[in-house]
């Protein structure tokens, strides 16, 4: 998907002006459910003491007074919140103070459905051994790349009964991260971490994000958790029950696509204490997770649980076996020489999903401190898991205790967020993946939530999220895809190497690091201050690097938030305007019409719609046709990689019924009727959303569309439409 030279001009202007506003007022600029705690961040030098939020039209709709000044070291900055929390009726907005203004954002009852698919669909996008087709992967589908059917047993791993060379299989599974290596410890955090958020917030996941297994009768979630949990069971040695540390080539890959990688020998490495421990903790949480599919998969829940309690055994027999890579091997090390939390967590799940007292004893025994998880600090998803749980404990671990050290914890991590950016993020966070450490906070402060519904928990966990989406000191939407300024050059070697300009979308990227380990080999940080110690380009792996650990708890979040926050009978629908009448709808159709219309034209009117887009600061994705023929397309900078299915939708409903996909909107809707559910059309390849214009040739008819998705569909007709006059010259309709 190559860009044209107008639109890689047009995306530079875009790009500059972005960056000319660093210092300007910090918003989440994806946006907010209706109920939500909504803050923005202004900077003290803009000397003012009110704010207001202006929407679509550029109306004021809500006015407020600018907090305290606060400061905020780790950014070096002095700052004021604005705080419109008010603000609950859908649509399109900004902050702004005196002249500067935020980036755009929305207020939706959904409004993190779309960021919480991609996050998840951003694992599919980083499996191995499967072709992604276009059908599922769009513009980032790919051959598969390493099939892992012939596995090396390295030296390290040999024992009596695999002997060193022995060939093993060990396919599926996820890279890790940017390269290519499949790693146990990390998949363990990940793989829990979504089985969690199904097994907390089953009814957030019923929606199919579109992977191959979709429409199976199986959540998604759990289809994609599969794909690496199948990968987890063949790193165990079914001989003694010790699971191998990692599968990886000798030393890392070069920046070429999957496929391309595949050739180098593969090899499992050591087994280790850490990996035996965090392999029986997810595979004692997918035993109780899979139980309820024992139809879809006979056997498979009992298999893991089976296979979780001897690599306890394993453990206790070598509970000090510490992960150091070979001599050999320079691949990520993963090493982790403090074992208790691995071994609380173990016990904790065990226990819950087999009630077994000696497991109980194992916990209070090692009675791990309870912190920010992290793959090398895991203890806290054993606390979570029996919060999750304690209505039901084993004699022995005391519920009251459970809430008390969860509560506690959030406790703190609430108070961090009370000054500055109101993030629970202290300096001594920003480290590597410190957008992580954001996100895993928020999952703690959700897990007190549940329990005891403080709404200083939840705000403080919505502000965990709203830093990763905009309302930090860089400026960034830290996701792929996603806000006014996303991250475009990530360290991920598909991304690299794909030969398309937009990155895989979903990631987060890891976030500002004040380490810099990467210096040498990058352009200069902007900064050495922690919070704006961060680099967009894709040479950065300490700074700007993909990992699964990372996005587990972005998929985690936006599922939290979207079950918990309150809801009202006036909030769960969104504004719906008077709707414009039929006739009129008609007229454009008329009037905006073509004596002929070739590429050419195409281009012109693309060329019209990206120029008014950017001039209103409005993210889409445009597409002209001319019968089965794309004459032109382009996604602006953050688009969702979801536009393209809407388009395609759309434009299927004007090819049917040869008017504009937002005329058959209203004329369902103004018969009664459900445009969500138009009778005899299957929705799922038709949407009666505005946005797709159809292109008539006096003579000859419809022979074409003009469409653009990314704003609400009323919006998205009426620049199709603004452009079309401006090319047509039409000055009335």
């Amino acid at each position: 998907m190559k860009r044209s030279i107008l639109a890689t001009a047009l995306l530079s202007v875009a790009a500059g002006a972005a960056a000319a506003q660093d210092g300007g007022i910090k918003v989440n600029a994806v946006g907010f459910l209706p109920q939500a705690h909504k803050l923005a961040v202004v900077p003290q030098a803009a000397k003012a003491s009110r704010f207001e939020v202006v929407g679509a039209d550029g109306k004021v709709v809500l006015d407020g007074a600018l907090g305290a000044a606060s400061r905020w070291e780790p950014a070096g900055e002095t700052v004021r919140v604005a705080d419109f929390s008010a603000l609950t009726q859908a649509g399109t907005y900004r902050v702004r103070v005196g002249g500067l203004l935020s980036d755009p954002f929305t207020v939706a009852p959904d409004g993190y459905r779309t960021l919480g698919d991609a996050a998840l669909k951003a694992f599919y996008f980083n499996r191995s051994a499967i072709a992604l087709t276009p059908q599922y992967a769009g513009a980032w589908a790919r051959p598969a790349g390493h099939p892992d059917d012939k596995v090396v047993v390295h030296a390290s791993a040999a024992s009596k009964a695999r002997p060193e060379g022995t060939i093993i299989a060990s396919p599926k599974g996820w890279y890790d991260a940017g390269d290519y290596n499949k790693y146990v410890v990390n998949s363990g955090i990940a793989t829990y971490t979504l089985l969690a958020a199904l097994e907390h917030f089953p009814d957030y996941f019923k929606r199919d994000i579109g992977i191959p297994e979709s429409g199976n009768g199986v959540p998604d979630i759990l289809d994609e958790a599969m794909w690496n949990l199948e990968w987890l069971l063949t790193m165990q040695d079914p001989n003694d029950g010790g699971v191998y540390h990692k599968l990886t080539n000798l030393r890392f890959d070069g920046i070429v696509m999957p496929h391309a990688a595949s050739n180098t020998p593969r090899y499992v490495v050591a087994k280790s204490t850490a990996a035996a421990l965090d392999f029986a903790a997810t595979m004692a949480v997918a035993s109780r997770v899979l139980a309820p599919f024992e139809g879809k998969w006979p056997g498979v829940s009992q298999r893991m649980l089976a296979a979780a309690q001897a690599a306890w055994r394993w453990a206790e027999a070598h509970p000090d076996v510490v992960f150091k890579n070979p001599k050999d091997v320079v691949t990520g090390e993963y090493g982790d020489a403090q074992l208790d939390d691995e071994f609380a967590w173990a016990a904790a799940e065990l226990l819950i999903s087999t009630g077994q007292a000696a497991y109980a004893q194992a916990f209070i025994r090692r009675d791990a401190p309870l912190s920010t998880p992290a793959w090398g600090n895991v203890a806290a998803l054993g606390w979570m898991s029996l919060a999750q749980h304690r209505e039901r404990l084993a004699p022995g671990i005391d519920r009251a205790l459970v809430e008390r050290r969860v509560d506690a914890l959030a406790m703190q991590l609430a108070a961090a967020a009370e000054g500055g950016y109101r993030v629970p993020l202290a300096a001594k966070d920003i480290v590597w993946g410190s957008n992580a450490v954001v996100l895993n906070a928020g999952m703690m402060l959700l897990q007190a939530y549940r329990i005891n519904s403080k709404p200083a928990y939840l705000q403080a966990a919505q502000s965990s999220l709203d830093y990763v989406l905009g309302r930090n000191a860089t400026g960034y939407t830290f996701v792929t895809g996603f806000g006014a300024r996303p991250v475009m050059h990530p360290h991920h070697r598909p991304s690299m190497a794909d030969g398309v300009a937009a990155p895989v979308p979903g990631w987060l990227a890891g976030g500002p690091n004040p380490g810099q380990q990467d210096a040498r080999d990058c352009p200069p940080y902007p900064s050495k201050l922690p919070a704006l110690s961060y680099l967009d380009h894709d040479c950065s792996y300490a700074a700007n690097e993909v990992a699964i650990n990372w996005n587990a708890p972005l998929v985690y979040v936006t599922a939290a938030l979207s079950a918990l926050t309150p809801r009202t009978e006036a909030n769960l629908q969104t504004a719906t305007p008077s709707l414009p009448s039929l006739p009129s709808l008609l007229r454009e159709e008329q009037l905006l019409q073509f004596d002929r219309f070739d590429k050419a034209t195409a281009q012109a009117i693309g060329a019209h719609l990206i120029l008014r887009a950017y001039r209103e600061r409005k993210t889409v994705t445009i597409e002209i046709t001319r019968g089965d023929t794309v004459l032109f397309t382009q996604a602006m900078p953050g688009a969702s990689p979801d536009h393209a299915d809407w388009i395609r939708r759309k434009n299927n409903l004007v090819k049917r019924t040869g008017h504009s996909s937002f005329y058959t909107h209203n004329e369902v809707r103004q018969a009664g009727g459900d445009h969500d559910a138009l009778p005899g059309l299957d929705m799922r390849d038709y949407a009666a959303h505005g946005g797709a214009f159809p292109v008539v040739v006096r003579g000859e008819g419809v022979v074409g569309t003009v469409t653009v998705s990314g704003l609400p569909g009323p919006d998205d007709h009426a620049l199709v439409v603004a452009a079309l006059k401006d090319y047509l010259k039409v000055d009335q309709l």
